[in-house]
């Protein structure tokens, strides 16, 4: 029996070891072909176009001009010719991303940094920065003899424009976000006569006014200093100011007609804090050290007065509000501390003592 078994486990084995063979096999190492991309391009991830003389050749007046809709980003510095713009605009849809780098156009008779060539829209231009042109640093009207150019209904964020012949343009219905203009010789953003939104911006230093805007716009939370000319000047009514630093500004703070004024520091203007003609609004703003007027008013020939100033901080200026040529105001709870405190003429509704303990919630405090 014993010899029997034995003999049937080895022939057990021998069966199993000839079959191990198939059970265990991996089938053949060689690969089938060349593996596969199994990731997408970056130019699949965001399709985007290089500027450079393949792309965006220029002509006579540009360095690169860009003539097709699409997404454009630099890859290195631009640098200005004379006579000619760092990059020319003549599409519509159009986002030029610098990348970081920078347009510089410190050469003789450079034009503007960025400018149109046609009438175009959709522009988005970001992140970077423009420097030594001769020109605006981003220019939206350009004349022309028979044909103007113009942009429109653009964003522009992340810039920073310096020492250029003029600063950053937005054109019609356009939004500028987180721009710095300083030390240029001109304006140092503008909004268009059509709307427009100049948010978190810092202008500073600029020979001209700060931040210029047309009917419609709103500037928020913006700071706006140390410019020649008037800090904030809206050439047209129905403007927003919100929020901002206005200061040290040689031509005045703030210019406006049919404004709303709220929550705004207005200090060491020359001229004027506020200067106004009809149909404002300023509410809860710190106005002071101003050489002259805090809030001063101008009768244009035209309709006058009806406007609401109140819950204000005025101090230490020459005058703190003068509106004896702009009558039919309503001038209440202001805390004055001036040379001289109020001349508003008897046109105006203007409730004033000097003891608050016994003034009622419209009166004046004037100290």
């Amino acid at each position: 029996m014993k010899i029997k078994t034995l003999i049937a486990v080895v022939a057990l084995l021998s069966a199993l070891n000839a079959q191990l063979p198939s059970c265990l096999g991996q089938g053949t190492l060689t690969p089938p072909g060349a593996p596969a991309p199994t990731m997408k391009t970056l130019d699949q991830v965001e399709p985007r176009i290089p500027i450079g003389l393949n792309a965006t050749p220029g002509d006579a007046t540009s360095v690169f001009k860009i003539t097709n809709s699409g997404s454009y980003y630099l890859t290195g510095n631009v640098y200005g010719q004379s006579n000619q713009c760092g990059i020319a605009i003549a599409a519509d849809n159009v986002t030029v991303d610098l990348c970081g780098y920078s347009l510089v156009g410190s050469v003789t008779n450079s034009l503007d940094g960025i400018r149109p060539s046609g009438n175009h829209s959709s522009i988005m231009i970001r992140n970077g920065h423009i420097t030594g042109w001769g020109g605006n640093a981003i220019a939206s009207y350009v004349p022309g003899f028979l044909v103007s150019s113009y942009l429109s209904r653009c964003i522009l964020q992340d810039l920073v424009a310096n020492n250029n012949g003029g600063g950053i343009s937005g054109g019609a219905s356009s939004s500028i976000f987180r721009c710095v203009s300083g030390n240029n010789k001109g304006v140092g953003i503008a909004l268009s006569n059509t709307s427009g939104v100049c948010k978190d911006c810092l202008s500073d230093s600029n020979t001209g006014d700060g931040i210029d805007c047309g009917e419609g716009a709103m500037v928020t939370h913006c700071s706006v200093q140390g410019n020649t000319g008037i800090g904030i000047y809206c050439f047209n009514s129905q403007t927003t100011i919100i929020g901002c630093t206005v200061r040290v500004n040689s031509g005045g703070g703030i210019s406006a007609t049919g404004i709303l004024i709220r929550d705004c520091l207005i200090e060491q203007n020359t001229g004027y804090g506020v200067q106004i003609s009809y149909g404002s609004t300023i509410e809860g703003c710190d106005i002071g050290y101003n050489v002259g007027p805090g809030i001063v008013g101008i009768n244009t020939g035209g309709a006058s007065g009806k406007s609401l100033i109140s819950g204000n901080n005025i101090h230490d200026n020459t005058v703190g509000l003068s509106l004896a040529n702009n009558l039919g105001n309503s001038i209440y709870a202001n805390t004055l501390r001036n040379t001289t405190n109020l001349n508003v003429g008897s046109g105006n509704s203007a409730p004033v003592t000097s003891d608050p303990t016994t003034a009622g919630p419209w009166y004046n405090i004037a100290f």
